[in-house]
């Protein structure tokens, strides 16, 4: 079977979903933030992935390129170059994913980088691309989800009543800043990742009147939207505070928010896999949008 679906590149789906389904289907592939330090594993993928999750943690700390503490900020800077250099070994990638650093991260196990500068953010992340740039590989800013789970905020807790001043949080979280961020940087090897399951998680710190037009915001400039990731998510009821990761077509993000992504210029990753009657499914409405 073609990887034809009328989006106007490839699609990719995750590396677990392994060799066989990839290839039946034409797919590329592409490694995610938990296999960052395993990469060694997927040799057998060698020429099937075609974009890389850059490493998020390390022993459970936080990396933070944007961090005061030059130490850590160089540590965390370092820890991604020698990411970039392993992926030497598979010669189709060409695209590495990266999450923002923390603005704040108050876990008891984050000793240092707990707050991260946007100042510093932009001069590291511009320097990464650059490093990237050398080894022809593009970076690609992706928007993170807002932690309501990892914060610990329970279900019956309204939006309006959280204190996100004194939560966990990353940088571009709203469409705003997220693209604000991506023209500071101002790096021609530097472009967004998209990741609808997480602008939904976003999304729900508003009113249900106000969700729709937030998730549509983050697609105001589609021509900086270089990757995605795909997944849908429930955009009116409480479990869309969560990064639910379900099939594209299987939640309740706007037909039109699906419309748009299978029509941007960028490298499409299906970010989840569960079995290949679901694949088929999501593929066959994604096919019909």
């Amino acid at each position: 079977m073609q990887n034809n679906f009328g989006t106007k590149n490839p699609i990719s789906i995750p590396a677990k979903a392994g060799e066989k389904i990839i290839q039946k289907y034409h797919f590329g592939s592409e490694s995610g933030v938990a296999d960052a330090e395993n990469l060694d594993s997927f040799k057998n993928l060698k020429n099937l992935l075609t974009s890389a999750h850059a490493p998020q943690d390390i022993d459970g700390i936080r990396l933070n390129i944007a961090s005061e503490s030059k130490r850590f900020r160089d540590y965390s800077i370092s820890v991604i170059k020698k990411f970039i250099d392993s992926l030497m070994f598979f010669p189709n990638i060409r695209k590495m994913n990266m999450h923002f650093p923390p603005k704040r991260w108050v876990k008891a196990t984050q000793h240092e980088g707990n707050m991260g500068k946007y100042s510093i953010m932009i001069d590291s992340i511009f320097n990464i691309g650059s490093y990237a740039d050398d080894h022809d590989i593009k970076l690609v800013l992706e928007n993170l989800n807002s932690y309501w789970w990892d914060n610990e905020i329970p279900d019956d807790i309204h939006f309006d009543d959280v204190d996100w001043g004194s939560k966990n949080e990353a940088f571009g979280m709203s469409p705003e800043e997220w693209i604000q961020i991506c023209e500071d940087v101002n790096h021609a090897n530097v472009k967004l990742c998209l990741d609808s399951s997480h602008v939904c998680t976003y999304a729900h710190r508003f009113s249900s009147e106000k969700r729709e037009e937030r998730v549509m915001s983050f697609l105001s400039r589609p021509e900086l939207i270089d990757h995605v990731h795909w997944s849908d998510n429930y955009l009116y009821d409480l479990k869309g505070r969560r990064d639910s990761h379900l099939l594209v077509g299987d939640g309740s993000l706007p037909r039109n928010l699906h419309q748009k992504i299978k029509n941007l210029d960028a490298t499409i990753l299906l970010e989840h896999y569960y079995d290949e009657s679901g694949l088929i499914k999501e593929l066959d409405f994604i096919e019909k949008l």
